[in-house]
């Protein structure tokens, strides 16, 4: 059930990585409402908040993962924010049960399957189209977007995956699983993980033939969009810009042709 979930997977995105509403039938974007949840993790029962739109219409379901630091603030915000454009969301917490320490496995296998939990659980929702499934990540959750993707999808490793075959091979390498496309945003002037390894990923995607669009922001350093607490880094214009590019890249593939 969960590997045909993952084959169906019509969208991957990754914000700042490394990162159905026809006429008549829009969602009620003046209401949104939120519940804890909880769904079935690989280590038992996980933590998260679900954020779904007036209305009765079936929508789009999306995950939208936290960074290194766990769900906050902003990843709700966030989250709450694309449900009212018309999407079913899901902030899973991935730290709840596990501590990976701060090299942040975004490969290890309870993430993974931590993640096939929440895939299946946002899929299940009533108000959600199954075949209409996104990932949207920042920082350490934007390379777990990918990383679930290549890694449980890899035809090479299969079945149980084991920590020494999971960081076997970079993730540039793995990108012939990946049949979703995938779209990049990164701060040129990000001080915690280089913009070149977001243009590493781009091109391995499009020397494999793969569906990627990257942009890169002047000036805008790691977490751009992040506005809310202390030592934030945030940039406005990029952050509209990356926002308005995420919502196109969302409702071209998972809105058009419903």
């Amino acid at each position: 059930m969960r590997k045909r979930l993952r084959d169906r997977l019509s969208l991957l995105l990754a914000v700042p990585l490394l990162l159905w509403a026809w006429p008549g039938t829009e969602a009620d974007s003046s209401r949104v409402t939120v519940r804890a949840i909880e769904y079935a993790g690989s280590e038992g029962e996980m933590p998260g908040h679900l954020y779904e739109p007036g209305g009765t219409v079936r929508l789009p379901g999306v995950l939208v993962l936290h960074t290194l630091t766990g769900p906050g603030p902003n990843l709700e915000a966030f989250a709450k924010r694309l449900a009212a454009e018309g999407y079913v969301t899901l902030t899973p917490d991935f730290f709840a049960l596990h501590d990976f320490g701060p090299d942040g496995r975004t490969d290890h296998p309870l993430i993974l399957k931590d993640l096939d939990g929440a895939l299946e659980y946002v899929a299940s929702r009533p108000r959600v189209n199954r075949t209409r499934l996104g990932v949207v990540g920042f920082s350490f959750g934007g390379r777990a977007a990918v990383s679930y993707y290549a890694v449980t999808s890899h035809p090479h490793l299969g079945g149980a995956l084991s920590g020494r075959a999971a960081r076997a091979e970079p993730l540039p390498a793995r990108v012939q699983a990946i049949r979703a496309p995938l779209l990049i945003h990164h701060g040129e002037a990000d001080a915690n993980v280089p913009v070149e390894q977001a243009r590493l990923l781009h091109r391995a995607m499009l020397a494999a033939g793969k569906s990627s669009s990257l942009y890169t922001y002047p000036g805008a350093d790691h977490l751009f969009n992040f506005s809310i607490g202390p030592g934030v880094r945030f940039d406005s214009t990029a952050a509209e810009l990356s926002w308005d590019r995420t919502l196109r890249f969302l409702d071209s593939h998972l809105k058009t042709g419903q």
